[in-house]
């Protein structure tokens, strides 16, 4: 305790102050001391969630829930009030994926263009390999021609001709793409001050120029450059389309969160979106449209449409003659495909789908049968 004075800042009412002669007030410790109130906590408010309503992150998910929360806002928008998310909006964001075919002439979504952009990019690699291919052979036969003249072992003449750069001990052909460009610049410049090495085309040999090799050093140096620009405009579409999918999803998010504030929990009018009743959620429609093709040896690709409401979906396979019943394989996280790994070639597979909803599953799913090849 310590003695009480009037400039000590204590208020009348305090449960510690004793007056008398001497006044005092009591410290912690001290028989009777009655520690001070703690404040209750302000209460944390209540977070906002998409309950039983996640929007997936797959892109042919994202398509579908988005389709149909466009049919949806179309019949209730107006009904329920919706204000920042609309029918227009959404068969916007959908048409700059998927494009339009009833326009006049029709417009390439998002989709169409990525994927041109990735074959226009998978040709151009393509010919850069087939002309690789054409650089290491021309170099093969070259080195082959002048071995009778510079001899078997690395010189200071071979590296003249491009065939070996200091620290390398070798005089074989380039294992790299990037040796084989440089190997040919230099053959070339080595063959025009060389020109008694040169073999003429029309002979019973291979021809080996300075021209000759200058043109295929120009065609590989092309080739690379296409594929690299490729690459550039491949990776572009990519960033579009991924940037387009994200401001879909956003756009999605954003619908369900105004529902929040227009439907009640129980309102059946969340299924007209193709959404779940926050508080009475129902097993989802079946998948639809199971297809399966090769995806190379021992795999296959599965690929169906989404069930109305579905968040994730059961892939089931069963080996004919081998497996008794489905079992399951993997779980599709969201996404409406699947690649299904390390099968028998020859066997007959078949697969099912059951959309899931939660806990909640389809009553019935597509199936499909394929023999691995």
């Amino acid at each position: 305790m310590k003695p009480l004075t009037w400039d000590s800042g204590y208020h009348f009412g305090d449960p510690n102050l004793y007056w008398g002669d001497p006044s005092y007030v009591l410290e912690p410790g001290d028989p009777g001391y009655v520690p001070p109130a703690v404040p209750p906590s302000p209460a944390t408010p209540k977070k906002r969630t998409m309950t039983n309503n996640p929007i997936p992150a797959a892109e042919r998910s994202i398509l579908a829930l988005a389709e149909d929360c466009a049919d949806g806002a179309a019949t209730l928008q107006d009904t329920v009030g919706l204000k920042q998310t609309r029918e227009a909006d959404l068969r916007a964001l959908i048409a700059a994926l998927k494009g339009n075919t009833t326009a006049t002439p029709p417009t390439p979504g998002f989709l169409y263009t990525y994927k041109q952009r990735a074959m226009e990019q998978e040709t151009a690699v393509s010919a850069r390999r087939v002309k690789d291919e054409e650089a290491k052979d021309y170099l093969t036969a070259a080195r082959n021609a002048l071995v009778p003249i510079l001899g078997r072992d690395p010189s200071t003449e071979w590296e003249q001709a491009g065939f070996s750069s200091p620290p390398a001990s070798s005089n074989a052909v380039p294992g790299t793409q990037d040796g084989r460009l440089a190997c040919l610049a230099a053959l070339a410049v080595y063959l025009a001050q060389h020109p008694t090495y040169e073999i003429p085309a029309g002979g019973p040999r291979a021809a080996l120029t300075a021209a000759l090799t200058q043109a295929l050093h120009t065609q590989l140096s092309a080739a690379r450059q296409a594929a690299n620009d490729a690459g550039t405009v491949q990776q572009t579409a990519l960033m579009t389309k991924e940037a387009a999918f994200q401001t879909l999803r956003r756009r999605l998010i954003a619908l369900v969160d105004e529902l929040q504030l227009l439907l009640a929990d129980d309102d059946p009018r969340w299924e007209t979106f193709g959404l779940n009743v926050p508080a009475n959620p129902r097993a989802p429609d079946a998948a639809t449209n199971l297809t399966l093709t090769p995806a190379g040896p021992g795999r296959v690709l599965a690929e169906w449409d989404r069930g109305t409401r579905s968040t994730n979906d059961r892939v089931l396979i069963q080996v004919v003659g081998v497996d008794t019943d489905y079992h399951e394989y993997a779980k599709s996280g969201g996404d409406s495909q699947e690649v299904i790994k390390a099968q028998t070639p020859g066997a007959t597979l078949k697969v099912k789908i059951v959309a899931l909803n939660g806990s909640l599953e389809a009553d019935s799913g597509p199936e499909a049968q394929l023999v691995v090849v």
